[in-house]
């Protein structure tokens, strides 16, 4: 027997989870070992009592191994598990919205003089002078809705204002297209690359590759893991999911039992881990960061953001906030007249709760300490 039970592989771990100089952060380890076993951790020799053994370990790089070995009469074991220091952690949060190409349409269609005439973008600036919110917006090539609009018909007219203001407003790639759901769950690498590819040419074209931000997020959160290299060869070091008991529609109720989807095809463990332990989890198969929402503001009305805000522990450093634009315009089905309104709401209460504004796709969830 030999067990580390306070860690699992994959933590992300900061300034909270024990105590954080300049070069290193100090942790405990503890396990369960067989009581006549010597325990030693990453070769140093751990402390006992009966079955339990802790040890003192300081992490030193952004991948940390730790190893804990037990040798007795029976054999020798180890167990080794993989953390992440999330070094000098600070309260972080991102914004984006999901299925965007309607306030692209307006644009192209309006012409107004600058792009944040619009209604949407227009009111995202406002948000964003208030409380220097940043918004990532992910991008449809196509949009099935009106039949009428692709980002090959956005004008380039507009590429200096959104390079005056690439600092807050980001675009970013999620599918060709709304419909069919769920384009990727058996897609091939070509097509999500062919995919990609088409959408960030366009962005580079009409705004600049200085606006564009890897995605964090494919349309239905969901794609197999052998197809994260095409992702990670264009720069995406992050993905952002549901990962268990998600609500997929407006109309929809909770889950009564666990079921998991929207999270690119991970087991209940890691989804249990990420909505009671995480938000964050790093896969060090395929070294990227895994990441779940607290706040999806076309399902979270104001009472529900307040009370969500409200039940933050001071030992929280990650608010992912999120939302699908479609919700915002009136000739949308399942328009919510008070769409933009919970979006301000939950950027102003992340800002009355002191979380700084940050590109999640970026180091470590928008630590970026080990880039320096």
């Amino acid at each position: 027997m030999l067990e580390i039970t306070n860690l699992r592989d994959g933590a992300v771990l900061n300034r909270h989870n024990g105590v954080e100089t300049e070069d290193y952060l100090e942790i405990k380890v503890e396990g369960l070992a067989d009581p006549q076993a010597e325990v030693t951790v990453n070769g140093a020799p751990a402390k006992r009592c009966d079955r339990q053994f802790s040890a003192v370990v300081r992490l030193t790089e952004r991948v940390n191994k730790i190893t804990a070995a037990a040798s007795d009469y029976f054999g020798e074991r180890t167990l080794t598990i993989t953390v992440l220091w999330d070094k000098k952690s600070f309260k972080r949060c991102h914004f984006f919205f999901d299925d965007c190409c309607f306030f692209l349409r307006d644009i192209t269609q309006q012409r107004p003089d600058s792009i944040f005439d619009t209604m949407f973008l227009g009111r995202l600036k406002k948000i964003h002078d208030k409380y220097n919110s940043k918004f990532l917006l992910n991008l449809f090539y196509t949009d099935d809705h009106h039949k009428d609009f692709t980002l090959a018909d956005m004008p380039a007219d507009y590429k200096d204002e959104f390079q005056a203001n690439k600092e807050w407003l980001q675009l970013s790639f999620h599918a060709k297209s709304e419909f069919p759901d769920r384009p990727y769950q058996h897609a091939d690498g070509e097509t999500l690359a062919a995919d990609f590819d088409q959408v960030y040419n366009e962005v580079c074209r009409f705004a600049g590759p200085e606006c564009f931000t890897p995605p964090m997020v494919l349309h239905w959160a969901i794609t197999n893991p052998e197809n994260f290299h095409v992702l990670q060869e264009r720069g995406t070091k992050c993905l952002s999911g549901g990962f268990i008991n998600c609500v997929v529609s407006v109309t929809e109720k909770a889950h009564s039992v666990s079921v998991t989807d929207i999270g690119y095809f991970y087991e209940q463990d890691v989804a249990h881990y990420l909505k009671d332990s995480g938000p964050v989890w790093y896969d060090r198969k395929y070294d990227i960061i895994l990441g779940t929402g607290m706040v999806c503001c076309n399902y979270d009305n104001i009472e529900t953001l307040n009370k969500k805000f409200a039940a933050i522990t001071s030992d929280r450093d990650i608010v992912s906030l999120m939302s699908h634009e479609q919700y915002s315009f009136p000739d949308y089905f399942n328009y919510i007249p008070d769409h933009l309104d919970r979006v301000e709401t939950a950027c102003r209460l992340a800002y009355e709760k002191g979380f700084t504004p940050a590109w999640f796709s970026r180091g470590i969830w928008g630590n970026t300490e080990w880039e320096k």
